[in-house]
């Protein structure tokens, strides 16, 4: 079996490169590198863009599994026998470096130029462009109002649109259309600041009446709600409850997923089945993301890096452990663009990296064709995803 420890250095790795890794996670692995000078000879060499790109054009067909768990192996063979072969700095170095390109490829291709034939491809894709800040706010009278980046008030490209109409004296009800290709962030009423991703809806009151606070999404969005005890705030999505009183968490719903996905990353929510006051609440805390089957309403928990799961929201596309299937879906819902697998097996082709939320989507092709083994066929926008010839 593969050490706990093993593991865990591994995962902190990944993340000191994706450029994810909290303070405490950093002090943990400073303290690893700390044990010998092997570890601190590995360490640095993992994090030497120049050398990994050497070892990544010298080793081009690697197996994806294989690397991660040699690695693990050669981390705890090193741990237990520094002492007696002082030789094992460069052979664990090495390893080391390939299973960084397989593992990490993403973001050891933004730390370096992406090669001349690349370049000449972004040119190629003029269809294919990352997502911009759009939305469409309808209201139930049907007045339609078509936001952009005019509205933009943060550094963070994503716009805030705050309702300054009359408030009626019954609130009327809101939908914020995001498309494909599309995010954005709203102001509502009572100051809680919601992101929506892309392909994402968000149905609200203009204002909040009465005692409660009281919101449906579909598809994604990240939640910072604003405290009031007196006034709890509830979203529903696809048969789920979420009950707040002030928090962040996000929340994905997406109709191809078979769970409802809610991350909590600081205070407390909790989850019940929608309309089924009997179900009973569950309780999660920071770190934890709640799973429901939208087919049997069974929900788990378990524990998760909440940096890692709202990614989108800082501008990366950040994979852990997600297959290729998965990853497609995310891309094309924010460049905007339809896919095919010429072979189905690739869809379950496992990655970790990272990959700039607004980088050309030839450089994020690039980034995937190095990590992988693939070949991206484009026309218009049109994917086909096959092998490496």
């Amino acid at each position: 079996m593969i050490d706990e420890h093993d593991e865990r250095i591994c995962r902190l790795f990944f993340k000191r490169i994706a450029g994810i890794i909290s303070d405490r996670e950093q002090a943990e692995l400073d303290a690893w590198r700390q044990e010998s000078e092997a570890h601190e000879a590995l360490y640095e060499r993992m994090l030497d863009p120049a050398y990994l790109e050497r070892e990544y054009k010298r080793r081009r067909t690697i197996d994806c599994e294989r690397p991660r768990l040699d690695m693990q192996r050669r981390i705890r063979a090193e741990r237990m026998r520094r002492q007696r072969i002082p030789r094992l700095i460069v052979t664990t170095a090495a390893a080391a470096a390939v299973i960084l390109l397989v593992i990490f490829g993403g973001r050891i291709g933004l730390q370096r130029p992406i090669p001349t034939e690349t370049e000449s491809v972004v040119a190629e894709l003029p269809a294919i462009r990352p997502g911009v800040t759009q939305a469409t706010l309808t209201s139930e009278t049907g007045e339609r109002i078509t936001l952009g980046a005019d509205e933009a008030s943060n550094s963070a490209r994503i716009a805030s649109y705050t309702l300054k109409t009359p408030v009626h004296e019954t609130p009327r009800q809101l939908c914020l259309d995001v498309p494909r290709g599309g995010e954005f962030r709203i102001v509502l009423e009572d100051s809680t600041e919601v992101w929506l991703n892309a392909e994402s809806r968000l149905t609200y009151p203009e204002s909040f009446s009465g005692s409660e606070r009281r919101v449906a999404v579909t598809g994604e969005a990240y939640f910072k709600v604003a405290r009031d005890e007196a006034r709890p705030f509830y979203v529903e999505t696809d048969g789920q409850l979420v009950k707040v009183y002030g928090t962040e968490f996000n929340i994905r719903s997406y109709a191809e997923d078979r769970d409802i996905y809610t991350t909590l990353v600081s205070g407390s929510i909790a989850l019940s089945r929608l309309g089924d006051a009997r179900s009973g609440e569950l309780l999660l805390t920071p770190g934890h993301q709640a799973l429901f089957n939208k087919n049997d309403e069974a929900t788990s928990v378990k524990e998760v890096d909440t940096q890692v799961v709202t990614s989108w929201r800082h501008g990366r596309f950040v994979f852990e452990e997600q297959n290729l299937e998965q990853i497609m879906r995310d891309l094309s819902r924010w460049y905007d663009f339809d896919y095919a697998f010429e072979d189905d097996a690739l869809r379950q082709i496992v990655f970790m990296g990272s990959i700039p939320r607004y980088s050309e989507f030839a450089t994020a092709l690039a980034i995937l064709e190095k990590s992988g083994g693939l070949t991206f066929q484009v026309e218009g926008t049109h994917v086909v995803i096959a092998r490496a010839r």
